[in-house]
């Protein structure tokens, strides 16, 4: 900071005074003054009552018992807070650029961990989708890796082995000879080329459901296009919550007779042992649902979650 100073270096000076910030404690106000003659920034961290409205199992801090617990939840907590970070302005974006049925057949090539690559020259509209995701499949949590843009240098990663959520501006044909076994998401055709996936469960009904929100927001395009994507109006904001809603719900939905399909073993020490059972939980679901979640149960987001519940549920026994 000195150094910049002296050199009058207004922009190190505000990266210096940004990195100095000490990190407001959740549920608390900050201000930050970039320059004098600038005026401040307010932001305010949310608290663990709207971390938990993001979905997902977490716990209240002061009632962790071991070191592990506090270190799980701070995590979940983490990860809830970065989804609430996203919601908002990628939701709105994702709603402007896809159709819903575009839309729809993204979330279920992501929970199923498939390969997916988003193809748009904009690279703000490119981000946005990509991290859409990460709020939009709340209360699961994307396991592996996702990178908003992939640099041109690292088009080798495209052929890696595992599932991946990728951004690319230009679809060369260097990129061509490598996704053609991947989900591709021309944003600008409004186009989503799947392998063959089964439909998510009751989608006829979610899409009900989502249908009039998604309109709301996909009619918001004129006066978002003057804006960069990070600013939503209060309808957009509004319908962008609403969205989200209908989706955690739905969700949510999966699991709510979870406990019914697992058993529980107690061993010598009286520790407890919870067990999903795959086939009983799968079986659950009306005949037309039961490919696509046959899939789901086999991936890494839902065995996190499921092992979350399975914890929890030991915890409480004890």
């Amino acid at each position: 900071m000195k150094w910049a100073k002296t050199h009058n270096n207004e922009l190190l000076q505000i990266i210096c005074g940004y990195h100095s910030l000490p990190l407001a404690p959740r549920g608390s106000n900050i201000a930050f003054q970039p320059l004098e003659h600038l005026p401040s920034l307010n932001y305010h961290r949310p608290g663990e009552v709207a971390l938990k409205l993001m979905g997902g199992r977490i716990c209240h801090v002061p009632s962790c018992k071991t070191s592990l617990e506090i270190a799980e939840t701070n995590a979940a907590l983490a990860s809830a807070e970065e989804a609430l970070a996203l919601s908002t302005w990628t939701v709105a974006t994702v709603c402007r650029a896809l159709s819903l049925e575009s839309l729809l057949a993204l979330l279920a090539g992501t929970l199923l961990e498939k390969q997916i690559v988003v193809i748009c020259p904009n690279l703000g509209i490119l981000s946005s989708i990509v991290l859409s995701l990460i709020p939009m499949i709340r209360p699961f949590e994307w396991q592996s890796l996702l990178l908003p843009v992939l640099p041109k240098e690292m088009l080798d990663f495209l052929e890696a082995p595992v599932p991946f959520i990728v951004g690319i501006q230009h679809k060369s044909n260097e990129v061509s000879s490598k996704i053609s076994n991947t989900i591709r998401v021309n944003v600008y055709k409004n186009q989503v080329k799947t392998c063959s996936i089964p439909h998510l469960p009751r989608q006829k009904e979610l899409s009900s459901a989502l249908e009039p929100i998604h309109a709301k927001l996909a009619a918001e395009g004129g006066s978002a296009g003057r804006h960069p994507v990070y600013k939503c109006n209060d309808v957009q904001t509004k319908a962008a919550d609403d969205f989200l809603a209908v989706l955690r719900s739905y969700f949510e939905s999966f699991f709510s007779d979870l406990r019914s399909h697992t058993i529980t073993n107690v061993q010598s020490n009286n520790d407890r042992v919870s067990l999903l059972l795959k086939d009983s939980f799968v079986d659950s679901f009306p005949i037309g649902d039961q490919p696509f979640i046959k899939l789901l149960v086999d991936t890494q987001l839902f065995s996190v979650l499921t092992d979350a519940a399975l914890s929890s549920y030991e915890t409480d026994e004890r």
